[in-house]
């Protein structure tokens, strides 16, 4: 592995641990720790590895690089609020190569970077999907229903955070490339998060 692969690694790995605290504050014993590392390992992780492939899919280097600002932000906040709100922007896949000068960015075809952007949301979708339905037949109680039902949380909420169409989120970028792809994605992503 090179250095940068095993840079990346270390990101992800920080970044899955403090969601993962994060995700289930105030509650630190290792059941709730555990049961919060399934829903952050499935959604965070799936949904910036479908950044990375999806980029990597068009030609480009990709890469997933750490926010200690976000970091930080997601543990303060969840603390700050007993764990009922958490600002999940602990990073994001940084994407390079195609380009001879960085401003190029701005001349790239926006559907790339509209169908990069998409792929995580898409990815939480139908985890959530899976892991709410899967939920449906293990009772309302019990180890199996607590994990599928917060990993189901877990992935909704990715989903519906990244796709606000406001700033860095990935749902700016889908909504200014099409706004029928942002609503394909970004409304049911609101609906589920209202079932769940």
């Amino acid at each position: 592995m090179d250095r940068a692969g095993f840079r990346e690694i270390i990101h992800l790995v920080a970044s899955l641990l403090v969601l993962t605290i994060a995700f289930s504050y105030p509650s630190t014993g290792m059941e709730a720790l555990a049961i919060a590392a399934i829903g952050v390992g499935s959604g965070f992780l799936l949904h910036e590895l479908a950044h990375k492939f999806t980029a990597q899919r068009y030609g480009y280097v990709a890469d997933y690089e750490a926010s200690p600002m976000g970091l930080l932000m997601a543990i303060g906040l969840s603390v700050l609020t007993k764990g009922s709100f958490v600002f999940a922007a602990p990073g994001a896949v940084m994407i390079r190569g195609k380009w001879t000068h960085p401003e190029d960015i701005y001349n790239e075809p926006a559907k790339e970077f509209a169908y990069i952007s998409v792929s995580g949301a898409v990815v939480n979708l139908a985890l959530a999907v899976l892991f709410y339905t899967a939920s449906l037949f293990t009772g309302q109680s019990g180890l199996a229903y607590a994990v599928l039902t917060k990993s189901a949380f877990i992935n909704v909420f990715l989903a519906g955070f990244n796709m606000i169409p406001f700033g860095p989120l990935d749902g700016a970028k889908v909504w200014r490339y099409n706004p029928v792809l942002w609503g394909l994605v970004g409304i049911p992503a609101i609906i589920l998060f209202f079932i769940i």
